[in-house]
């Protein structure tokens, strides 16, 4: 409950900071790190990559939850900043087996697409609380460029995201910063994740990701600030 609760207090911050930097136009630059463009092949020390949201679709894999619950969070999520700017997103949830697959609208920032991951874990007690959600983001044009994420789950403040690319490179994302357009996805060596692993844990509890372009979605369209 602590932790959830930590979780959602890191979320309201968070989105007041995004606001600020929305509304002000400031641009926040990374002066201690070097920002990178693909291929990610090249990067041999800490870099932001800088990710373009348009080339990829993207997934966020939710197990033991139900539609009612994926859509009131993600209402909720989209009404914290009010009603102010705010756009129709389309939201598109299908069924694996045990799992609820969301396809997230191209046009959702960087910031509202990584922090909904964690989002899905609520700040309250309630049983439709899934028991994981997996982020999963498939480049259009190359493989390499796929990645998959989770929360930290070593990081007590849920506010750190971490993952790997196709390639292997491993990354983490610290959320509350998240709010640049092309993201603060940092490819790094102290991180060490497998995606093979990633993908075999996924399978053996019951979702195939080679399978989820047969999958029909039923589309949702939500108001959204971001």
């Amino acid at each position: 409950m602590k932790y959830k609760l930590t979780i959602f207090i890191i979320v309201i911050i968070s989105l007041i900071a995004y606001n600020l930097f929305i509304r002000k136009n400031e641009d926040s630059k990374f002066e201690s790190e070097q920002i990178v463009y693909f291929p990610i092949k090249q990067i041999n020390k800490d870099s932001i990559i800088n990710i373009y949201s348009k080339d990829y679709v993207r997934y966020i894999f939710t197990k033991n939850t139900t539609e009612n619950y994926i859509l009131k969070m993600i209402e909720e999520y989209g009404e914290l900043n009010g009603e102010e700017d705010a756009k129709l997103y389309d939201f598109g949830i299908s069924t694996y087996g045990d799992w609820k697959i969301i396809q997230v609208d191209k046009n959702l920032s960087f910031y509202a697409y990584h922090n909904l991951v964690g989002w899905f874990f609520g700040y309250e007690e309630n049983p439709e609380i899934p028991e994981f959600s997996i982020g999963f983001a498939k480049n259009i044009e190359n493989v390499n460029y796929d990645y998959i994420f989770h929360l930290d789950p070593e990081n007590e403040r849920g506010d750190t995201g971490i993952g790997v690319f196709d390639n292997g490179k491993s990354f983490f994302i610290y959320l509350p910063d998240a709010y640049e357009e092309n993201g603060n996805l940092t490819v790094t060596d102290k991180i060490k994740l497998s995606k093979t692993e990633k993908i075999e844990f996924i399978s053996n509890e019951g979702l195939e990701i080679s399978k989820i372009n047969d999958l029909n979605f039923s589309i949702h369209k939500i108001k959204m600030y971001h």
